[in-house]
């Protein structure tokens, strides 16, 4: 099946428009975060809402996202980018985590910091 390519996306009038690509993978991270994991069947791997909800009890949760959403790129055909690091930032309220990523282009190294919060 033919798809449209990242990062154009499909309009409500039904026009196609290009956006920015960096624009584009922070939208997708929020998505992702949003997203518990399998419950897209294109792509079982996307989605972090799990590993988010499970963060207070999992030392390794950083290391898992990043390696979830660089395989989801991975298996959406977006290359170029990969995530290198996920930090969980300290929230001054318990009800809401809040995790910095940072993507890098592989064509020059040049590095975007995007940030996520995920409710308790």
């Amino acid at each position: 099946m033919q798809s449209i390519a990242f990062p154009m996306r499909l309009q409500e009038n039904g026009l196609l428009l290009r956006d920015d690509k960096i624009a584009s993978l922070i939208a997708l991270l929020q998505m992702m975060a949003r997203t518990p994991a399998g419950s897209w069947a294109a792509c079982p791997t996307f989605g972090l809402r799990d590993l988010f909800e499970n963060s207070r009890q999992r030392a390794d949760v950083a290391r898992l996202a990043a390696s979830r959403i660089n395989e989801t790129f991975e298996d959406l055909g977006i290359d170029g980018y990969t995530v290198t690091e996920i930090v969980r930032e300290i929230s001054p309220g318990r009800e809401t985590d809040t995790y910095s990523i940072t993507l890098e282009n592989t064509a020059n190294t040049e590095t975007f910091t995007t940030y996520v919060a995920h409710e308790q």
